[in-house]
């Protein structure tokens, strides 16, 4: 009999670090008492108890906790009991001032006349529940610009930036205006932080965003004109989700080694979008378009403008549709959808740190550090519409040639040179093209919308044939998350285990009822997270019998490309079959059934230890493992737990990280691909492992230099 075992929680995850007995004061009131025998007690004060003994600053914010509740039930706890119990809370706790001044631009004089919805607007926006991890304290806080990995009680994303005053005193900002006037008020159960304005993050979605920003006027033009503003005016929150009750954890008990885990199982599927978007400034430096307007403001030359725009469109794009700018074929509509994203994607959140070569994620492996970065990280996305397309996102390491490797910038479709000889340290030692660099904010507009992000751009984006050669002809490897906008938009990444429920993720096809789908990432592994041999530290697992199909991301060019996917062998693991092709319900099998148990160095799958100084004999022994229809992992990243040191390339035996050559076809760029897993055993504890896949065209597996072991 199947065995799954569910924890019922209907209360918010925020309990997570309470004890039972405060489990029952949030649901019926009672009084919290603490078992002192079981937890270490801290006889500081609170965060409520710091906060009601400084009126003078703090009266009014403590006010309004006072009256917003955790839940919508009417007998929830009050965010004042919350933060007087134990947890780890981060609170930008904004001062009298700043309530005052924000509470009469609502048109109220005191915060009792604050309506509940504006009250629990401005409670939750300023507090980070932290779970069982340490509050952010200054030292932590993302630098230069980035944002909190974990978001506030209203599930946004909380933006930081570095500023510098006149005086030259170096200060925070947080979500683009609230200045951070004292950090690390240390208190039992947090960390508070004295803000000057209230932290309200906008309501607006992300093209009512990009249309108040002064300085974006010719793209927001463009989303009313071609219509994709109507896309991402969509609500942030799939309502018919929301209808289902569902249970807060899942715990697995199917006779394998993550029996016993607790996944969170969403309680929300939040819809988002991201937009890389060109100022006035750059269409006007680039393009020369230029902006007329009369005495109140308004653009008077939109037809000139226009009409250039479709120009240079029609050069890249074709003149299919040219007179219906809101038909998909159209050029101008081509351009527009290339520049935006499904999933909700801050700063830095592009890619992804973790166990990248040489990299040090220092003393806390869920939060790795950010200081240096030894190598170029980068992933790849797909664009939204009918001709969907792939960007290529880097973010620049330290030791890179780049003039501001020193502040990591980040670029779009950045082709590297890098030192990647067998015994190399792929450090990016030239630049090719060196791409569009991102920006993490806009000035004094906010980028930071309800339902995603935009960035802006220091030069046009175009996936022109130019763009496509450059991108097919390079090794694109892809890490599975970035298939997955929901993981994005949930804030599920790198922060959490979880398990998804049938129909999740939209990118997931035709899943059978016995499917289990996981997600897990070494940083929050309760066991520690050592010797994971998964790309950026994270992986999806399926149990049960499992059978999906995962649409996968388009091809740049036609051409021949090898299919790849990332495997790391062990006795847990249980033997699929794959299906290819371009049509989800007709694909075909790519061959025998993949027994993921078996370990590298047999017959089937000649791993070698590669020879220190023969490059001739590891060449060799890779080529046999090629003609097995297998790869050595790469070098580029290590174990987790190694800081940087053991290449995957050198895991062989019975926990290999292998790489298997799914399938080598002509593929079409307009065409949409489908990979099918479905389980070949009767039994539930087989684990499918999926972590990353490459496309590699022909000029790179079989081109005149051979293909690089990174």
């Amino acid at each position: 009999m199947r065995k799954i075992l569910f924890e019922k929680r209907k209360v918010s995850r925020f309990f997570s670090s309470l004890l039972v007995p405060c489990f029952l004061f949030a649901l019926g009131g009672c009084k919290e008492t603490i078992d002192e025998g079981n937890f270490a007690i801290k006889t500081e004060q609170t965060v409520t108890d710091y906060l009601a003994g400084t009126p003078d600053r703090f009266s009014d914010i403590k006010s309004i906790f006072d009256r917003v509740r955790l839940g919508r039930s009417s007998e929830a706890s009050s965010l004042t009991s919350v933060l007087s119990a134990r947890g780890n809370y981060t609170v930008f706790a904004p001062n009298n001032a700043a309530v005052r001044n924000h509470i009469k631009s609502l048109g109220v004089n005191t915060p009792d006349e604050l309506s509940y919805e504006q009250a629990e607007l401005i409670a939750k926006s300023c507090i980070i529940d932290n779970g069982e991890l340490s509050a952010y304290e200054e030292a932590v806080f993302p630098s230069p610009s980035g944002s909190f990995p974990e978001a506030n009680l209203n599930d946004r994303i909380l933006s930081c930036s570095q500023d510098t005053a006149a005086s030259g005193e170096m200060y925070y900002v947080i979500n683009g205006g609230s200045r951070v006037l004292k950090t690390n008020i240390e208190v039992s159960n947090g960390m508070i932080h004295e803000v000057d304005s209230v932290i309200a993050p906008s309501s607006d979605n992300l093209y009512e965003r990009i249309a108040a920003a002064g300085n974006m006027q010719v793209f927001a033009h463009l989303l009313e004109q071609t219509s994709w503003a109507d896309s991402l005016a969509v609500s942030y929150l799939d309502q018919v989700y929301e209808e289902e009750e569902r249970d807060a954890v899942f715990v697995p008990s199917v006779g394998t080694s993550i029996d016993g885990q607790k996944f969170n199982v969403p309680q929300h599927r939040y819809i988002g979008f991201t937009a890389f978007v060109e100022p006035d400034d750059v269409f006007a430096s680039e393009w020369g378009i230029t902006l007329s307007k009369d005495a109140d403001g308004h653009v008077t030359n939109w037809n000139d403008v226009m009409a250039q725009i479709r120009q240079k469109c029609e050069s890249a794009y074709g003149t299919a549709a040219s007179d219906n700018l809101k038909d998909p074929d159209n050029a101008v509509n081509r351009f527009v959808a290339y520049h935006l994203l499904y999933g909700r994607l801050a700063y830095d959140r592009f890619v992804s740190h973790y166990n990248e070569f040489h990299y040090d994620y220092g003393a806390d492996r869920a939060r790795p550090q950010t200081i240096n970065y030894p190598t170029n990280v980068w992933d790849y996305y797909t664009t939204l519409g009918k001709y969907r397309g792939l960007i290529k996102v880097t973010q620049i390491g330290t030791n890179s040639v780049d003039p501001d490797a020193l502040n990591n910038p980040i670029y779009l479709n950045r082709k590297s040179v890098y030192d990647n000889k067998r015994e190399g340290d792929y450090r990016e030692i030239g630049i090719e093209n060196p791409g569009l660099l991102v920006s993490p904010l806009n000035g004094v507009y906010d980028n930071n919308s309800l339902n995603g992000f935009y960035f802006p751009i220091n030069k046009i984006l175009l996936y022109d044939d130019a763009m496509r050669t450059q991108l097919a002809g390079e090794r694109i490897r892809m890490d599975v998350t970035t298939m997955l906008p929901e993981l994005l938009s949930n804030n599920t990444r790198a922060t959490e285990f979880a398990m998804f429920p049938k129909g999740y993720c939209g990118n997931i096809l035709n899943q059978s009822a016995g499917t289990i789908f996981l997600y897990l990432h070494a940083g929050v592994d309760p066991k520690g997270g050592g010797a994971w041999r998964d790309y950026q530290g994270d992986e999806l697992m399926f149990l049960g019998l499992y059978d999906f199909t995962l649409r996968l991301p388009p091809f740049p060019k036609d051409g021949t490309y090898e299919l790849r996917i990332g495997l790391s062998n062990n006795n847990q693991r249980g033997m699929a079959q794959m299906y290819f092709g371009d049509d989800p319900h007709r694909l075909q099998p790519t061959g025998l059934p993949v027994d993921m148990r078996q370990g590298a160095g047999s017959i089937a799958i000649p791993w070698t230890a590669d020879i220190e100084g023969d490059d001739v004999t590891n060449a060799e022994n890779d080529k046999n493992m090629r003609n097995q229809g297998y790869m050595k992992g790469p070098r580029y990243w290590s174990t987790t737990g190694s800081k940087g040191q053991t290449p995957v390339r050198d895991q062989g035996g019975s926990a290999a990280a292998i790489r298997l050559i799914v399938t080598t076809a002509d593929m079409k760029a307009d065409k949409t691909y489908y990979l099918r897993f479905k389980s070949a055993l009767k039994k539930l504890n087989g684990q499918l492992f999926v972590d990353y896949f490459e496309y590699v065209p022909t000029s790179v597996y079989n081109g005149a230099t051979a293909e690089d072991i990174w």
